[in-house]
């Protein structure tokens, strides 16, 4: 079965005299499987997140994400990916003041070229 996330040794440093973010991580995640990231602050959940999602990019390593190694593609490369393959709920949210709420949860679809009312929810009872 191929993993759906595969990082081989990927290393992040911010700073090239610092100390890393995240150190040579080996990680697979398979299609299905659950995983929490957890840890204190400071211990790299982030980094390890964004480097999955395609924000950063490692310093040394590989990270493969569906099939696909995005730390080799190009910025377009990477926001075309992420478009396709990416959902994630930032710590503060990052939305737009000028939107409703329910237009800037319809604005990742209506960037990917989806009609406004395809990518508008039905009616849901409670």
């Amino acid at each position: 079965m191929e993993a759906l996330i595969r990082l081989n040794e990927a290393t992040k440093r911010y700073d090239h005299g610092g100390s890393p973010a995240l150190e040579e991580v080996n990680l697979v995640v398979a299609p299905g499987e659950a995983v929490a990231v957890m840890g204190p602050s400071g211990s790299g959940k982030s980094t390890l997140l964004n480097l999955i999602a395609g924000l950063d990019r490692p310093t040394s390593g590989t990270v493969t994400v569906a099939g696909q190694r995005i730390d080799t593609l190009s910025e377009t490369g990477v926001a075309r990916f992420r478009r396709r393959e990416v959902g994630m709920i930032f710590q503060f949210f990052n939305l737009l003041d000028d939107l409703t709420v329910a237009d800037n949860v319809l604005l990742p679809a209506q960037l990917a070229g989806m009609r406004t009312a395809a990518a508008r929810p039905g009616p849901t009872t409670c």
